[in-house]
C-alpha cells in the first residue's frame, strides 16, 4: 500500500509516523517517571529530527 502513494504523501505519513513515534515514546518515558512534562516534548522533537536524517540519508542512496 505505502508503495502506490504519491512521493508527496509517502514523505508526509513518513513524518507523521515519525511525529507519533515520538509522541509515544515521550508518552510512555513520562509514564515511566524518567522525567518530568518537557520529555514528552524533547522526545518528539528528537524522534523528528533522526526522522528527517533518515529520510535524507535514504534519499540521497535513491
Amino acid at each position: 500500500m505505502f508503495e502506490s502513494l504519491s512521493d508527496p504523501m509517502r514523505s508526509l505519513l513518513s513524518r507523521v509516523a515519525f511525529l507519533a513515534a515520538g509522541a509515544l515514546l515521550g508518552l510512555g518515558l513520562y509514564a515511566l517517571g524518567a522525567g518530568g512534562a518537557l520529555v514528552v516534548p524533547l522526545a518528539v522533537v528528537g524522534a523528528l529530527v533522526i526522522g528527517e536524517l533518515y529520510l535524507f540519508a535514504a534519499a540521497e542512496t535513491a
